[in-house]
């Protein structure tokens, strides 16, 4: 609740100090700038690490539930297994991104870092579906923790790290989309960010009805 009134006090901080009054962004003649501050925290840092760290751990836990309910013991540690290599493979590629200066002089541009982070994105989730390939298939090469009743599963089926690797392929692949498809609707070089931006052309209106329009429709 508290944050929910803060970050409303940061959109009116923003809105009066800088429409009605043309001050500045966090100028120090706004009264308001502390609450801007305040709710710039609560949205960008603590609410966003928040909801991640709730998102990241509970897909694990549930994916260990499920796991545990099918496969035993195996299928509890597989999910933590497949969130360590998805860090450290994380890790590697973020410290891997090099942006330098061009062969003219002439510093990096957006498109440059965009570009990047694009491609190392990519070369994480290759090497992520490396490793996960080899972690299932030999994860239950020895022994398969399979519920009763596919006892009478003849023996070359009994392994699941096959279908297992086709599931984490499959959210690996929505995840890189769901990405591009949010860069698309967000980027400023994207048709649907520059029609916005045309639209404040005819005044606040317009761009709140498009910009609504627009957030359903890339949903």
């Amino acid at each position: 609740g508290g944050g929910i009134y803060t970050k409303a006090a940061d959109v009116g901080a923003d809105l009066c100090g800088k429409v009605d009054k043309d001050l500045g962004e966090d100028s120090p003649k706004n009264p308001a700038t502390i609450a801007d501050c305040v709710g710039d925290n609560v949205g960008d840092v603590a609410g966003m690490g928040a909801d991640l760290f709730e998102s990241f751990v509970g897909a694990v836990v549930a994916a260990a539930v499920l796991g545990a309910s099918e496969f035993g013991k195996k299928g509890v540690a597989l999910p933590f297994y497949i969130m360590m290599i998805g860090l450290i493979v994380s890790i590697a590629c973020t410290v891997h991104i090099r942006i330098g200066m061009k062969e003219d002089g002439s510093a990096p541009t957006l498109d440059d870092l965009l570009g990047a982070m694009r491609f190392n994105i990519l070369v994480a989730a290759v090497v992520i579906t490396v490793c996960v390939l080899f972690l299932c298939v030999f994860f239950f090469e020895q022994e398969a923790d399979i519920i009763d009743d596919m006892s009478n599963v003849p023996k070359d089926q009994l392994n699941p790290g096959p279908r297992l690797f086709g599931c984490i392929v499959l959210g690996l692949v929505v995840g890189v989309l769901i990405g591009m498809v949010t860069e698309y609707f967000t980027s400023h070089t994207e048709e649907p960010t520059q029609s916005i931006g045309r639209a404040t052309e005819c005044g606040p209106g317009p761009v709140v009805i498009l910009g609504l329009g627009m957030g359903m429709y890339s949903t």
